[in-house]
């Protein structure tokens, strides 16, 4: 057994994986140490109720992490979208309705997790 420690949230976990590419049980943070992270800015971690929409299709989820170009969300199941796709993005709570196109997308044990980088210029729902 390996012990990691997430840099995102900073608890630590065990797992047997040989590698460190897999998601944090905690905060859902994917960590890659073979690759450069791809959003700049600061990400404001936080955990809110989201929809995406992808034509007339509403898919609640959760954010796992919201920033100035993006944010990161995670689900139970499969997402209905796939990389490349371009989807818009409400956060009621964050007042946040923007059109953003999936950068990457994972599913790890019955829980899907996605990229999204926004496309336009940012207003308020």
């Amino acid at each position: 057994m390996n012990r990691l420690n997430c840099p995102k949230c900073e608890n630590s976990f065990f797992t047997a994986a040989r590698n460190s590419n897999l998601p944090c049980p905690h905060c859902g943070f994917v960590m890659k140490s073979h690759e450069p992270d791809r959003r700049y800015g600061n990400r404001q971690l936080t955990q809110k109720t989201a929809n995406i929409l992808k034509g007339e299709v509403k898919v609640p989820v959760k954010t796992v992490d919201v920033s100035e170009t993006g944010l990161g969300i995670k689900m139970m199941g499969y997402l209905p979208f796939d990389q490349d796709e371009t989807v818009s993005v409400y956060i009621q709570e964050l007042e946040i309705e923007r059109l953003a196109r999936v950068v990457w997308t994972k599913k790890f044990y019955g829980i899907s997790r996605a990229g999204l980088r926004f496309e336009d210029k940012a207003h308020v729902a």
